[in-house]
């Protein structure tokens, strides 16, 4: 909850982090589920079809 509302973060978005820091890019997790952000889960072109796809399913 203190992340989301700091006013350091105001106007700053699209952004995934890990106990209140930015998460690293990782592209694969360790058996010990070491957190990160996978590289897919940034790529545009994805959120596109993820969007895209939505819309489809609500219409």
């Amino acid at each position: 909850m203190l992340l989301a509302a700091s006013p350091l973060l105001e106007g700053i978005g699209g952004r995934y982090f890990d106990d209140c820091n930015e998460a690293r890019v990782v592209d694969r997790r360790d058996e010990f589920g070491i957190s990160g952000v996978a590289r897919y889960a940034l790529d545009p072109s994805n959120a596109e079809r993820l969007w895209e796809h939505s819309l489809g399913l609500v219409e």
